[in-house]
């Protein structure tokens, strides 16, 4: 009878070591560490109870026993610091992307303006000219110099509106200017092309910044 418990007892050990080895070779992969977790949890358990039984007399395995507790303990703790490691970096991943995304539609403006690009708005002009063709064609423009202060090549979409002594909108336009190396600066027209009506409001309005975009 001490025979047969000898011999529960080392392949309690042995299927505890086992479980603990793959447990442990999964430890380090993503999403599998779940389930390395859950072995690891079992195989600890094989080893403490294997260990108990043996210390009570019967001595084979005791080696097993103890390698698979080892093995186990090093595998919880492996996992979790995996999970606590790679959630970091979906964390930094996903914030990365977010502050991508703001940057793409607009909502970094202010912190575009105050840490990556200069903008400056001239003053908008219209100039009838003998040769227009068409009293829109080419008459009107407003200045606008886009400096990179940034430390890397970037390029940037700047949204501007004219609005009347009210605040409301008269019109928008875009200006768009790629690849300005850090400290570079371009300057670009805004506002060449003015519907009639609006041409006579456009000469008194304020030129504001509304977004920039990158």
């Amino acid at each position: 009878m001490n025979k047969e418990k000898t011999e529960r007892t080392s392949g309690l050990a042995i299927a505890g070591l086992v479980i603990a080895i793959l447990a442990i070779l999964g430890s380090w992969v993503p999403i599998l560490n779940n389930v390395s977790f859950f072995f690891a949890i079992v195989s600890l358990i094989f080893g403490v109870i294997g260990l108990v039984a043996i210390r009570k007399g019967k001595r084979v395995g005791q080696g097993l026993a103890v390698a698979t507790i080892i093995i186990s303990v090093l595998t919880l703790v492996v996992v979790i610091s995996t999970q606590s490691f790679f959630s970091k970096v979906a964390d930094e991943v996903s914030d990365s992307v977010d502050e991508s995304i703001s940057d793409l539609d607009g909502t970094n403006t202010d912190k575009l303006l105050e840490t990556s690009v200069d903008v400056s708005l001239g003053e908008f002009t219209h100039d009838t000219g003998e040769d227009a063709e068409y009293t829109y064609d080419d008459t009107t423009k407003l200045p606008v110099k886009i400096k990179n202060k940034a430390s890397e090549k970037a390029s940037y979409t700047v949204k501007i509106e004219a609005v009347d002594n009210e605040g409301t909108r008269i019109a928008e336009d875009t200006v768009y200017v790629s690849d300005l190396n850090p400290g570079q600066s371009v300057s670009e027209d805004a506002f060449q092309y003015v519907e009639d009506g609006k041409l006579e409001a456009l000469k008194t309005a304020t030129f504001k910044i509304l977004e920039v975009s990158k």
